[in-house]
């Protein structure tokens, strides 16, 4: 585009638009709605974003997870767009960012499903939990650069 690449990671959100990630920005082309992922299962896992929920689908098995229906809001604005299929569901965990939007989401949904689990306390010390991620597994500037060629 103007002689200029451009690029991103894309993942597909539940009313057919993309949300689209990269280093500088986040956009969505498209309309802007949440992603889910189903597997038939009484158990949920919400995430505020798409790489939060990569990095969990990484630690899944070390942390002895089951499988379970997966809900990335792609925003925390998204949250009110949830709340009534949160009783589908009998055990809800919560892995939002550590801030006040954060704090927010966690609230809102525990007043709709007392059983909800607020599961931050895994990555307490960072922003969320693909930065804890990163801090735990850290790549040589090195390694990243030869990785991208």
């Amino acid at each position: 585009m103007n002689d200029k690449n451009y690029f991103g990671i894309g993942f597909k959100n539940d009313f057919g638009g993309y949300e689209i990630r990269n280093k500088y920005s986040k956009i969505c082309l498209g309309k802007k709605d949440i992603s889910t992922i189903k597997n038939s299962s009484d158990s949920l896992r919400i995430f505020e974003g798409f790489f939060d929920f990569l990095s969990f689908k990484n630690l899944e098995n070390e942390l002895e997870k089951e499988p379970s229906d997966y809900l990335i809001l792609n925003s925390v604005s998204m949250i009110h767009n949830i709340k009534s299929s949160l009783g589908n569901y009998e055990k809800v965990e919560l892995y939002f960012d550590n801030d006040e939007a954060g704090n927010r989401a966690v609230e809102i949904i525990r007043n709709e499903n007392q059983n909800a689990e607020d599961c931050r306390i895994l990555y307490s010390d960072f922003k969320d939990l693909n930065d804890c991620m990163i801090h735990k597994n850290p790549l040589s500037e090195r390694q990243v650069k030869q990785r991208r060629r």
